[in-house]
């Protein structure tokens, strides 16, 4: 006797499926609670996780099934849309999103959240689902308790959906930090209950306490300061006069009505660039747009020469290529943006992120700039000669 088709096999409404998987991750701070236990780089959205487990198990419609089923579905069409509420999609994502896309189009405001239901994802099966998803699976495999098996779990999206729709699941991973991600979200949160947020609240506040005590040497701060990012230009050494030439494309900071940017200063007799936080007209005149990189060819600052593509490569690729810190993002009370000027704002740091690194202080004589308590500055820093390889260009570094 044939095995009966399963759903997936014939049928998955893959628009709406994927214009709700991309609604689950286009906002960063409305993410699946699961994803801020810790970085995993290949999450899977929960809303295909859950549409894939069911359509895996349950059966293609039939007008052959039972009279209980056949009541409940009396046609295909109220089975598939039977079938998009249990994975959580009550509307149309497709339509939605076009409406979303044609006022971005119009610069039109609209008076309403254009989705009419919440998200997917959000949304756990009720008892009459789940008495409905447990005859389902009866009908086709004799018995309601199946087993979900993810052997490369991951960040555990399929897993933790086959739990929340009451399969027996098994998950396996190789990679450590996976492992202990799949650890806090597959098994302590069911296995110690509520309780278990009390604990973790308790011992993060004293961790962090303590990372914080052994550390905040290497991260030098203002009272009322965070770190938000350091910003690094990888280094060549200039093959006239061998002093490090700091790589990027730009030296902007912020591009808008208020503009920052860092001046890039190379004086002869210096060692190193030493760099100058510019904002407003004093920005635009800097010419921020002349980096000192471009499609891999380099310009050094000292000579003004040209710095071949190949030079650069071999040097990354021999380990010689360095690092040189040159501006620091701060964040204050006020939240996260971009400072202007302010002479009664400015002060003269005593210690640069690169002497706690490393132990050597090569922090130029130089100014923070920070227009009020509400707003985020960028200090200007000095050289770093710890050897690096890797790409070309900024890079950014937050301490969180």
């Amino acid at each position: 006797m044939p095995i009966p088709p399963v759903l997936s096999e014939q049928w998955l409404s893959i628009k709406k499926i994927g214009a709700e998987c991309m609604r689950e991750r286009g906002a960063s701070s409305a993410l699946p609670p699961i994803y801020f236990l810790h970085v995993w780089w290949a999450r899977r959205p929960l809303t295909i996780s859950r549409a894939a487990i069911l359509g895996s198990v349950l059966l293609v419609w039939s007008p052959d099934w039972p009279e209980s089923l056949r009541k409940q579905f009396p046609t295909e069409e109220s089975y598939r849309q039977r079938f998009l509420e249990l994975i959580g999609i009550y509307g149309d994502p497709v339509a939605e999103r076009k409406l979303i896309a044609w006022a971005k189009t119009r610069n039109v405001k609209l008076a309403q959240n254009p989705y009419s239901y919440k998200r997917a994802f959000t949304s756990s099966p009720d008892p009459e689902q789940m008495k409905t998803l447990r005859e389902l699976l009866h009908y086709r495999w004799g018995e309601t308790t199946l087993s979900v098996c993810d052997p490369m779990a991951g960040g555990g999206s399929i897993p933790f959906e086959a739990l929340r729709y009451g399969f027996r699941t098994l998950a396996n991973e190789l990679n450590s930090v996976a492992s202990v991600i799949l650890k806090a979200t597959l098994d302590y949160s069911l296995r110690f209950g509520p309780d278990l947020v009390g604990d973790i609240w308790k011992w993060g506040r004293e961790l962090s306490v303590r990372v914080t005590e052994r550390l905040s040497a290497f991260f030098p701060k203002e009272p009322g300061e965070s770190i938000h990012a350091y910003i690094w230009a990888r280094t060549v050494a200039c093959q006239v006069t061998g002093k490090p030439v700091p790589l990027s494309p730009n030296w902007w900071l912020q591009k808008s009505a208020s503009p920052v940017a860092v001046k890039l200063i190379a004086r002869p007799g210096d060692d190193a660039c030493s760099f100058q936080i510019v904002t407003g007209q004093a920005a635009l005149s800097a010419k921020p747009d002349a980096g000192t990189v471009k499609k891999g060819v380099g310009r050094s600052p000292w000579t003004g020469d040209a710095i071949d593509g190949d030079y650069i490569k071999a040097e990354a690729q021999a380990g010689r290529m360095g690092q040189q810190p040159y501006a620091v993002g701060i964040k204050t009370a006020g939240g996260l943006c971009r400072a202007t000027r302010s002479q009664k704002a400015t002060r003269h740091p005593s210690h640069s992120v690169t002497e706690c690194v490393s132990g050597r202080k090569c922090f130029p004589p130089a100014s923070c700039f920070r227009s009020s308590p509400s707003w985020t500055s960028f200090r200007p820093c000095g050289p770093r000669s710890r050897r690096s390889t890797g790409r070309i260009g900024r890079r950014r570094y937050s301490p969180t």
